[in-house]
C-alpha cells in the first residue's frame, strides 16, 4: 500500500472522529456544557482533545500555534504525569462557547490533509515522549480523540440523550 492511499486513510478516519466529536458537542445541553460537576466540564475535555490534535498534527513542540480563541492552561486535564499537567497552577478563566470549540474543529479540518502529508509516515513522531513514527502517532491521536469523544458522550447518556453516530463521514456502512 502506498503512502498516498494510507494519508487519504487517516484523513478519512479523522474527520470521522471530528465529525462524531461535532454532532456530539451539538448535542451537549446549554446547562451541562460548563457545569462544573466534574472536575473537567464537558467544554474543556473537547478542547483538549482538539488542542492535542493540532500540537501533535505539527512537527514538533516548537511549531505549534495556539487556537486564536485559546484560554491559557484549558489544554490539561491535571493528569498524575509531569507532562500532562505542564499548567499545573494555572486557574482557567472562562470557558470556550460551543461556538468556538466547533470553529477549532473547522480550522483543523481544514489543514488535515496538508499536515498529514507534510511528515513522512515513517519518520520520527517528533516528541521525544512518543518514541515511534509519525504513523503510529496518527493512531494515537484518533485514539485520544475517540476516548475523549465517548467521554462525553458516556456524561450524556447518563443525561438520557443518546442517538450517536461513530460513523460520522462519507463512508457509512451499508445496511446489516
Amino acid at each position: 500500500m502506498d503512502n498516498k492511499v494510507i494519508t487519504n486513510v487517516l484523513t478519512s478516519q479523522y474527520m470521522a472522529c471530528l465529525g462524531t466529536l461535532s454532532q456530539t458537542i451539538e448535542k451537549v445541553p446549554e446547562d451541562v456544557w460548563a457545569n462544573e460537576k466534574y472536575p473537567n466540564p464537558v467544554w474543556q475535555i473537547a478542547y483538549h482533545s482538539l488542542w492535542a490534535l493540532k500540537f501533535y498534527l505539527g512537527p514538533n513542540t516548537e511549531s505549534y500555534v495556539p487556537f486564536e480563541y485559546a484560554i491559557e492552561g484549558a489544554e490539561s486535564l491535571g493528569g498524575v504525569q509531569d507532562w500532562e499537567n505542564p499548567t499545573e497552577g494555572i486557574k482557567v478563566e472562562g470557558f470556550h462557547t460551543k461556538s468556538e470549540i466547533l470553529t477549532f474543529i473547522e480550522n483543523i479540518k481544514s489543514e488535515l490533509q496538508n499536515n498529514i502529508e507534510s511528515i513522512p509516515l515513517d519518520s520520527p513522531s517528533g516528541f521525544e515522549w512518543y518514541p515511534y513514527t509519525r504513523f503510529e502517532l496518527h493512531i494515537n491521536n484518533i485514539r485520544h480523540i475517540q476516548h475523549h469523544t465517548a467521554q462525553i458522550i458516556e456524561r450524556l447518556k447518563a443525561l438520557e440523550i443518546s442517538g450517536f453516530s461513530w460513523w460520522a463521514d462519507q463512508n457509512q456502512p451499508q445496511e446489516w
